[in-house]
């Protein structure tokens, strides 16, 4: 017999019985084969007649012949008592060969005792459905050839691994086309319930009801099955019984996928509706939840009133719990015959809080195509969101305005925010048109949402927020169900790192992220906000973990006003860790996103970020045309300090790295005047001061050190650090270069002791002589960095050391290594590194 013959794990015990009978044909043997109809019984029965056959034993003897040689007899649950007594009769005899077959149901008296006697004194085989690596192996046997690993698993899923329906849908394989376990009703024509159920006709109607049942929902319950069917409680129960031994369960009770298609396909539409509205009504009348009904019909097909109300009532219960699973319900709902256009602006909306912007942005413009009043302005609001996820808040402004113009107080806050984002001062409204009912959280979130957005435009904008942190507080209930173009968390954690706030900003973005808030659309966002607050501490690590859980939640696909943060986001990891390499491959991506996206007030710390990579890259006028942008942004409202000042920071860094002298005064100077006004203002521009000064070798070492911890004091550790490390670059004396480099690794983030993560290039591996020394551990850091092909400054930047320290490190290491050529030296470090552990 092939080992593909039987199922998982009855193979080795039929492979195992065979290899005995043929050792010893003759000796006296008592074997049961038990399983499952359709799991492979008289295959295996075949397999021990062929081989004792072969042997000189005969066929085997046919079930009602007393004579001698081995009694082999197939489905021993159908026969009659007086049939099982003359084998259990045969079995008792000295000598005897006998092997039978039965279901594991119904148990008779006589096939009892057969059980027992061949338990006690010989072998029982038991077989089960196949597992994933016996159906692979089964469709090689069946086809000669290999099926590719997702054929395997449809083909596993759809027969729930029963042997016979295995074979029946390998029948159906031709090659041409999709084949048989891609497409729905392959077993239409073939009838699995009659070829597994093993009664008579009489009881078979009553079978295929229970299991059209089922497939249409109704539990495997008897009680439940015999209200649904209206038949006696003991038929019902009795037919159940036959449907669990017949090979037409998944293990977990529910009906075969293949043995599904097949009994709806040959059902009536009549006879399925009918036997639908009594599942449902007997669930509901059972008190069964929603969701566990519409999970129960998940796989019904057929246009049903009664499962559209229910699908779409569960859509409902779903869209603030579990945005993405509205979603899908509200598809369920349409497919059993819901009103699409009835469903449109609600379908709109559990798609986008689920992160599905393309098909929000569709669904909404066709429902605000053709919906009017109360659904127009719900259409206009997701559509709206849709557009802000995507960067397009000009575009999101538009869809606001005509609503807004009428008098719709939440559309007038929305087109509100989106000019304020554009740069466009007229969109603030201090007083909203009342609209006759108190304001629920939503409405108390969005208006003062929008209130701290206008708060942060006057005067150090700081008043702003407390008003965003309220604004996240009050939306925090509504966890994921509370759709908006931004979460007030992100709003306020903007407001936060654009004054030097950052604790605030991480503090409400950690609630946000454990609430929900938002839905999963706004959890990459509130993710990345979190990496940018780490970044500019100069927590590389944390930053780089933080960005790879956005990257996460947006499922790899980030929308485009994301997609500017994370690439921002791999540029300042790869800046801030002295990584030109890295620089260099994340490069072209953030361009890109840079370009896709308008600049807006929210989106003007990237912009930052790329400004300054482009000017260590030679690029500065790729983007030059977005910072005027910018620029003209902030003059249109009023240049307000709070969102200017990181912006002129920002430029000041550009002109630095770009060696630009004449570009500092645009920044230096708007940055003293904002120093009037704002703490963190006065902080930066001090900063700038002095950093202006220790480039021009100008280093007052207490001054350095002073603005340095102002930086950090304001969420800035890692451009604190840099400061003091240019500053000990820089001066002439040695006891202040010692105690700058001490204060430098102060400011080092515990968390940071590791390598920053920004991308290494491959090293090539040169053998390394061994008779040559190994290196120190501060060795191996510097020829790190010397192989990164970074410059001495660079380096001491990097371990707060200076240069000339640098420098003494690569000639003791050319020293020891007896070598004379810089590029011998290239070489040998890049030996000694592939066999050094990285840390």
């Amino acid at each position: 017999m092939h080992s593909d013959d039987v199922g998982a794990r009855g193979v080795v015990q039929v492979e195992r019985l065979l290899r005995t009978i043929e050792a010893d044909p003759q000796a006296p043997r008592l074997v049961a084969v038990t399983g499952p109809g359709g799991s492979g019984k008289t295959l295996a029965l075949r397999s021990l007649q062929t081989l004792y056959a072969r042997n000189g034993n005969g066929r085997g003897r046919p079930r009602d012949d007393p004579g001698d040689g081995p009694l082999i007899v197939d489905d021993v649950h159908a026969l009659g008592d007086d049939a099982v007594r003359r084998i259990v009769t045969a079995a008792h005899r000295p000598g005897a060969q006998v092997t039978v077959a039965f279901r594991p149901w119904p148990v008779e008296r006589g096939l009892g005792e057969l059980r027992d006697l061949i338990g006690e004194h010989g072998t029982t085989v038991s077989l089960d459905s196949l597992d994933r690596g016996q159906v692979e192996a089964r469709a090689r046997h069946r086809l000669g050839r290999d099926l590719d690993r997702a054929a395997v698993d449809a083909l596993t899923a759809c027969t729930g691994g029963v042997l016979c329906l295995v074979d029946a849908v390998l029948d159906g394989a031709d090659g041409v086309g999709p084949q048989p376990w891609d497409r729905p009703g392959v077993l239409a024509a073939w009838d699995p319930v009659r070829r597994l159920a093993g009664v008579g006709d009489a009881d078979l109607p009553l079978m295929r009801d229970v299991v059209l049942a089922m497939c249409l929902g109704a539990p495997a319950d008897p009680g439940t099955l015999t209200t649904v069917l209206g038949h006696g409680p003991t038929e019902v129960a009795e037919a159940l019984q036959h449907v669990r031994v017949s090979g037409l369960l998944c293990p977990d009770g529910s009906v075969v996928p293949a043995v599904r298609e097949a009994a709806l396909a040959t059902t009536s539409p009549e006879r399925s509706d009918s036997v639908l509205a009594n599942v449902l009504a007997t669930l509901e009348d059972h008190g069964t939840p929603v969701l566990e009904i519409v999970g129960r019909t998940a796989g019904v097909t057929v246009h049903h009133a009664r499962l559209a109300a229910l699908r779409t009532r569960a859509a409902y219960e779903q869209v603030d719990q579990d945005p993405a699973r509205a979603a899908s319900l509200f598809a369920d709902a349409l497919a059993a015959g819901a009103d699409g256009e009835a469903l449109a602006v609600d379908r709109a909306r559990s798609a986008a809080l689920a992160g599905d912007v393309q098909t929000a942005t569709r669904l909404a413009d066709e429902a605000l195509a053709h919906a009017t009043g109360a659904r127009a302005a719900d259409a206009a609001r997701v559509l709206g969101a849709a557009l802000a996820f995507e960067g397009l808040e000009s575009h999101a402004a538009a869809v606001y305005r005509p609503l807004a113009d009428a008098g719709d107080v939440a559309a007038a806050q929305l087109w509100s925010l989106a000019a304020l984002a554009t740069g466009r001062a007229a969109g603030q409204h201090p007083d909203w048109p009342a609209d006759g009912h108190p304001p629920s959280l939503e409405d108390g979130s969005r208006e003062a949402m929008v209130r701290g957005v206008q708060q942060s435009l006057e005067g150090d904008g700081m008043v702003a927020l407390p008003t965003l942190l309220e604004s996240a507080a009050m939306l925090r209930p509504r966890g994921r169900g509370a759709l908006l173009p931004d979460t007030p968390a992100a709003l306020a954690a903007l407001v936060a790192l654009h004054c030097g706030a950052s604790v605030h900003a991480v503090t409400t973005l950690r609630e946000a992220i454990a609430a929900g808030l938002g839905g999963p659309v706004a959890q990459p966002r509130h993710h990345l906000l979190l990496a940018w607050s780490s970044m500019l501490d100069g927590r590389l690590d944390e930053a780089a973990e933080a960005a790879s859980l956005a990257e996460r939640a947006a499922g790899g696909r980030y929308g485009t006003r994301d997609e500017l943060f994370a690439r921002a986001i791999d540029v300042g990891l790869a800046r801030r860790s002295n990584d030109l390499a890295a620089l260099v491959e994340v490069w072209p991506s953030a361009l890109d996103a840079l370009v896709r996206r308008p600049p807006d007030l929210f989106g003007l710390l990237p912009l930052g970020e790329l400004a300054v990579a482009a000017a260590r890259l030679s690029e500065a006028d790729r983007v030059s045309s977005h910072l005027e942008q910018a620029d003209a942004l902030l003059e249109g409202l009023g240049h307000p300090v709070l969102w200017s000042v990181p912006h002129h920071w920002y430029g000041i860094q550009v002109a630095v790295v770009a060696e630009r002298p004449d570009w500092l005064e645009r920044h230096t100077k708007p940055l003293a005047a904002a120093a009037r006004e704002s703490h963190y203002a006065e902080v930066l521009s001090d900063a700038a001061r002095i950093w202006l000064q220790v480039l021009g070798a100008r280093v007052d070492p207490p001054a350095v050190e002073r603005a340095a911890r102002r930086l950090v004091g304001v969420g800035m550790a890692w451009d604190g650090a840099r400061l003091v490390g240019h500053a000990a670059a820089r001066t002439p004396d040695r006891a202040s270069m010692v105690g700058l480099l001490q204060t430098a690794r102060s400011m080092r983030p515990a968390r940071d002791d590791a390598p920053a993560p920004a991308r290494r290039r491959p090293r090539t591996p040169v053998p390394t002589p061994a008779a040559k020394p190994p290196l120190s551990g501060r060795e191996l850091e510097v020829a790190r960095l010397v192989v990164d092909g970074q410059t001495y400054r660079q380096i001491a930047e990097r371990l707060y050391i200076s240069p000339k320290t640098v420098e003494h490190h690569v000639a003791r290491m050319r020293q020891r290594l007896d070598l004379h050529s810089r590029g011998e030296l290239l070489a040998h470090l890049r030996g000694l590194l592939a066999q050094a552990p990285v840390g």
